[in-house]
């Protein structure tokens, strides 16, 4: 991060940790939205993080779910990463730019994955995932607040990619062509969404490398990234898992085909249905349409970036909006073939 060196990092810790010196720093790349770092010292690690405030404009509400969500875990016997307050009692520090950082502890011997390497990962995602809607099914939502408003909602993310056709240069439409005839061949599907569902707490970021499992056997941990915790219908987390779960490819890789591995999402629900109860009968039959709407939103989403001149997420080459988009509608389009399957193999399993 530009302006962000050793002596930088030190003076924001010790706003967490007064007395902290010899430590080492390791970016952290993973993330497409906050800048973070493992923090390691002699006998313990931490998880140190720039908030992206152009992104998450409401940093308290964001903080005021994730304490909410820790006061529901406390006593669960979940580990689960915990936030350290400053010397003023603060969730956040400022530093002299003024950009907020935060810090939590690190989960030790734990690893994360882009997608899935087997379907042993795949069965103890499906897990977390439930186990983390069987504890929250019966919170009120109206305790939590929403820190980013319609983040899901896909009427709003039309109107933001309408908007940035029409502002785009000649040469980024012909760009994304293909691509652009892939959404609108979807349109129709990612647009009829289930009705009559409940209103739920949702993670709204469960890509698999939001999950930490044990390195050396797999199990899985926690879910983590909680900055989207907020209500939300449950396709929404399904559908997001399922896009990294089951795909071959992570989303800027262009070089390898967009798959659907049926082995893998057979895996996944079957470790989600160990917890038949934690979400409603109607529930349970609209998880499928998630599969397509959520690849479809998220690639909506970096297609408008791109033809906005990548605004939003972090971007390694120009073109690495558009071959996210490309990969994310091709595997929408894949889940869409596959909703028969799915529906069969959540009613197989439960």
């Amino acid at each position: 991060m530009e302006g962000i060196n050793h002596k930088n990092i030190a003076n924001i810790i010790r706003h967490f940790l007064p007395q902290s010196n010899d430590f080492e720093v390791l970016p952290i790349t993973q993330g497409l939205i906050n800048d973070s770092y493992k923090i390691s010292f002699s006998d313990r690690a931490y998880f140190l993080q720039r908030l992206n405030t152009q992104i998450f404009r409401n940093s308290e509400d964001l903080m005021f779910n994730i304490d909410q969500w820790q006061q529901v875990l406390t006593g669960s016997g979940l580990p689960a990463p915990t936030f350290l307050k400053t010397t003023q009692g603060a969730y956040f520090a400022k530093d002299e730019q003024g950009h907020l950082w935060r810090m939590q502890t690190y989960i030790p011997n734990a690893i994360a994955y882009d997608i899935a390497p087997d379907k042993k990962i795949s069965k103890e995602a499906g897990r977390l995932l439930g186990h983390f809607h069987h504890i929250s099914k019966n919170l009120n939502t109206n305790t939590f607040k929403t820190p980013i408003p319609q983040f899901q909602d896909i009427h709003l993310r039309w109107q933001q990619f309408q908007q940035a056709c029409h502002q785009a240069d000649a040469s980024s439409l012909q760009a994304a062509q293909k691509t652009l005839e892939i959404l609108h061949a979807l349109k129709d599907v990612a647009f009829n969404t289930p009705k009559e569902l409940p209103m739920r707490l949702c993670h709204n970021d469960t890509k698999l490398n939001n999950m930490l499992f044990q390195e050396k056997h797999h199990k899985g941990i926690c879910l983590v990234d909680l900055d989207t915790l907020m209500p939300g219908f449950a396709f929404y987390d399904f559908g997001d898992a399922l896009r990294t779960v089951a795909n071959t490819a992570t989303e800027s890789d262009s070089n390898t085909p967009v798959l659907f591995k049926t082995a893998l999402a057979a895996s996944f629900i079957s470790g989600l249905c160990e917890w038949p109860e934690a979400f409603t009968k109607k529930e349970w039959l609209s998880l499928p349409f998630g599969a397509v709407y959520m690849p479809f939103l998220h690639g909506l989403r970096a297609l408008t970036d791109f033809l906005a001149g990548n605004l939003y997420y972090k971007v390694s080459y120009p073109n690495e909006n558009l071959d996210r988009a490309q990969s994310l509608l091709s595997f929408a389009q894949k889940a869409n073939e596959k909703q028969d399957f799915l529906i069969q193999s959540i009613a197989a399993s439960l």
